[in-house]
């Protein structure tokens, strides 16, 4: 019998609250589903019966959220989602039937507002309140769902006295303050904002809330009675130049007073704006025609006029301000406004959907609008440049993650990062015993990809071996990259010195330079400060490690050693060093810069053949080097100071080595087919080798000798026409 009163008790208070927001609705024009709102009504009365929330019925509690988001006039689905965002903690919740019952738009809302109700701090000693308020945006693709939110947070602020504990009240009010409040006036809701400021003011600081609420009310009549004498002047005048304007006394609120208060270091008296007035018109051109006539009444003060409608606010926010002085010469302030820059200060960005022709979502247009007004105030609060770009990066093109620690504190990470960056961020300690990681309950692979609202959990073991370098590929933060790199480079630093050093000297030995180079500092040490190495084993370390190739190091060790010995920088005094007997490999295939019995060698790396475009390299013990001009390896050398002009001599009887990279698709003929057009060709090849990848595809690289170009071009063109052949080319 009991819950059966009880029953009939809450269907009446349903009904109560339906008609409410039909009311709203149709007073506003926004259009409704009858059905689904009846429909939704119906869902929840089951799903929440003998729910509680914070001491108060969960039916309760939705129904005083769904009321304060009606009356902020937005569209139906809002009062829908609202009504339904609190079935997701119920047994009752299941997705794919209630997308089937409300349909896709109204549940992403509904879960939406649930990831936002995990942005408490109730356990926390420190909060990063920036990068929470950061979160809330970031993860909130539909701007309604930070609405309903907000609605639910005011509500819960307006019924505070139902909770008992009063360290959970404090933190409520601290989370209004640094975080509910300032998105509401980034997003232009001044009044749901000071609402939630005011509660929030009276019990985080309740002395200075009472000492201010006495101050104000000694002399409430007084300013009443003030205020009334010049709201009645106003309208008589205004009535004589026949414009219509709606004109009332505004009330301010504590917490601006407090903190007024405290920039100006005086009383709740002292104040300007204490007293104010509001006029509401129908046009713009009404509000300066009214700004002109009440500074014909009563003496603007200097300095206190702002235009707000030439320059709106960052969100939003527009009207016009003035300070003038009345009876007595005692100041007061003035705001002249039309009802629909009226409705966007007090509603904010809930005002900017009845002006999208009752359209459901803001457009991209628009939004992008808001989040560029939102961005400058963003700015406007930050002080370090650094800072200012990454928060905007983070809010304008949501460039930042923000993920939950088991424990519910908030980490922000760069899009685009993984449980590896998410180890480091916690600890290096942690990320090095890691051997898995959990997200939202489940396991992962420690690449998967973060998303926002993602609850993190690093499995660890004691027995864990530490990072390898795969990790390389997955991480995102510079700071992870870093310490993996640190990392692997301690745990085989002798295996990196050993190799290093191995690839270095083969290379060394390559350019023939005395190893006593290595002995001098003056040649070296300037070489390993560039390369940013302290010594020639960290060197070796870093080659091993595959952080710098010793060809780059070897070579630029070379410039410096021929630049040390070869002061003399003309090509005279090169001529005399290349000048030598007979050329070894025939003076009948190139001349150099009409320079007789010139030793020269032709450059491997390259392979020049009779019709290349050739140039020589003045080398410091082996003559000139021939290489082709399009040679990669010129671009490490010193060619501009140390070249010299070579060309082929009338075609001799010589043939030189051109190596081929031919691919082609697998077939058991394809080799014989090559090696049988070659042959027709009359032409010997002196190496060749083959594999098949695993794409079926052949690749085979093969040597042959060729007297000039034009064979080696006649070869390629006749290995292509064979079938299967699908690119040839020279190589080296």
């Amino acid at each position: 019998m009991y819950n059966k009163d009880i029953n009939l008790s809450m269907v009446i208070k349903m009904n109560k609250v339906y008609e409410k927001i039909v009311k709203i609705l149709e007073n506003e024009n926004i259009k409704y589903d009858k059905d689904m709102l009846k429909k939704v009504i119906d869902f929840i009365e089951e799903a929440y019966l003998d729910k509680k929330k914070a001491n108060k019925s969960m039916m309760e509690h939705v129904l005083g959220v769904a009321s304060q988001v009606a009356t902020l006039r937005i569209d139906d689905v809002s009062i829908y989602a609202a009504l339904l965002h609190g079935v997701v903690k119920t047994e009752f919740y299941d997705k794919k039937r209630l997308v089937n019952l409300f349909g896709e738009e109204i549940i992403e809302i509904v879960e939406t507002v649930d990831k936002l109700s995990c942005l408490n701090f109730k356990t926390k000693e420190k909060v990063d309140s920036e990068n929470l308020r950061n979160m809330f945006l970031a993860i909130a693709k539909d701007i309604r769902t930070v609405i309903i939110k907000l609605a639910d947070r005011l509500y819960n602020m307006q019924n505070i006295s139902s909770v008992d504990n009063e360290e959970i009240k404090i933190n409520m009010a601290r989370e209004c303050l640094s975080v509910y409040a300032p998105i509401a006036h980034r997003l232009g809701m001044s009044k749901l904002k000071s609402e939630l400021e005011d509660i929030s003011f009276r019990i985080l600081m309740p002395a200075e809330y009472y000492l201010i609420k006495k101050q104000i009310d000694e002399k409430k009549k007084e300013r009443e009675d003030y205020i009334e004498k010049r709201i009645n002047e106003i309208n008589n005048a205004l009535k004589q130049q026949k414009i219509d304007a709606t004109v009332y006394g505004r009330p301010k609120h504590f917490y601006s007073i407090y903190k007024k208060m405290k920039q100006k270091d005086c009383n709740a008296d002292d104040l300007f704006d204490l007293l104010a007035i509001r006029i509401i018109l129908n046009s713009i051109k009404d509000c300066y025609c009214v700004l002109g006539i009440v500074h014909d009444m009563y003496k603007p003060m200097p300095g206190r006029f702002k235009d707000y409608i030439a320059v709106p606010k960052t969100n939003m926010y527009q009207s016009l301000h003035t300070t003038v002085f009345g009876e007595d010469a005692r100041p007061f302030e003035i705001q002249i406004r039309t009802w629909d820059m009226h409705n966007v200060a007090e509603r904010g960005i809930a005002a900017h959907f009845s002006y999208k022709e009752k359209s459901k979502k803001i457009s991209e247009a628009d939004k992008k609008i808001i989040w560029l007004r939102q961005t400058l105030e963003i700015q406007k609060e930050l002080t370090d440049n650094t800072k200012n770009l990454d928060k905007i990066k983070g809010e304008i093109f949501g460039e930042e993650v923000f993920v939950f620690t088991p424990k519910g504190d908030i980490k922000s990470l760069p899009k685009g990062s993984t449980p590896i960056d998410f180890a480091y961020l916690i600890h290096q300690k942690v990320a090095e015993k890691m051997i898995g990681c959990k997200i939202n309950g489940k396991m992962v692979p420690i690449s998967t990809k973060l998303e926002n609202t993602d609850i993190v959990d690093i499995v660890t073991s004691s027995k864990s071996k530490g990072p390898n370098s795969d990790w390389l590929k997955y991480v995102k933060t510079s700071s992870a990259k870093n310490k993996i790199t640190s990392f692997l480079k301690k745990q085989g630093k002798e295996v990196n010195i050993l190799k290093g050093k191995e690839l270095f000297e083969k290379e060394f030995k390559k350019k023939k330079i005395p190893k006593d180079v290595l002995l001098n500092n003056d040649i070296l040490s300037p070489i390993l400060k560039k390369c940013n190495f302290n010594s020639l084993e960290e060197a070796y370390e870093n080659i091993g490690f595959g952080s710098i190739s010793q060809v780059k190091i070897v070579n630029r060790i070379y410039e410096a050693y021929n630049e040390s010995i070869n002061t003399l920088d003309n090509k005279e005094n090169y001529e005399k060093i290349v000048k030598k007997s007979k050329n070894h490999e025939g003076s009948n295939l190139v001349t150099v810069e009409n320079i007789p019995n010139c030793k020269f060698k032709f450059a491997k790396c390259c392979m020049p053949i009779p019709g290349d475009n050739i140039i020589g390299y003045i080398t410091f013990s082996n003559g000139v080097s021939i290489h082709r001009k399009d040679c990669v390896n010129l671009e490490h050398l010193d060619i501009n100071k140390r070249s010299l002009n070579v060309k082929w001599m009338p075609k001799a009887n010589v043939d030189f080595v051109a190596k081929l990279k031919i691919r082609a698709n697998s077939r058991d003929t394809v080799i014989s087919d090559i090696l049988k057009t070659i042959k027709d060709l009359k032409l010997t090849i002196s190496e060749i080798n083959t594999k098949i990848t695993v794409n079926k595809e052949e690749i085979i690289n093969l040597s042959i000798n060729v007297s000039d170009t034009q064979i080696l071009q006649k070869v390629i063109k006749q290995i292509k026409k064979i079938d299967s052949v699908f690119e040839v080319k020279r190589i080296h």
